[in-house]
């Protein structure tokens, strides 16, 4: 009985490790907070590209656009606070109309609400 009950703590214990370290940023990065604007360009399945974000003139893409909620898709474009990490690599997406694919900067999205 002991050892099941170390068992269950050691799968527990490292359970929680795991789910703890995603939530982290990665070293080096600084989380930044930001008066943005979100661009909504239509889903990517329909020829659209998905959403960008317009932080101080500059675009970037969301590397993870499902943390963003699906009624800012119902504007094309809302302002927005916005809390995110830049990201060291680009994003390369074919989308739209467009034959070449657009690289640009990433960010990763951490919270964000329409002001």
């Amino acid at each position: 009985m002991k050892f099941r009950l170390n068992s269950y703590a050691g799968v527990v214990a490292a359970i929680t490790l795991l789910l703890s370290g995603c939530q982290q940023p990665q070293p080096g990065l600084e989380t930044e907070t930001t008066q943005a604007t979100l661009l909504w360009t239509g889903e990517i399945a329909a020829d659209g590209c998905g959403f960008e974000v317009v932080i101080d003139g500059d675009k970037y893409l969301p590397a993870n656009e499902e943390a963003i909620d699906d009624d800012f898709k119902s504007s094309d474009s809302t302002q927005v606070q916005l809390e995110y990490v830049r990201l060291q690599e680009q994003i390369d997406r074919q989308c739209g109309m467009l034959p070449q694919p657009r690289v640009m900067d990433a960010i990763r999205v951490v919270s964000i609400r329409q002001i």
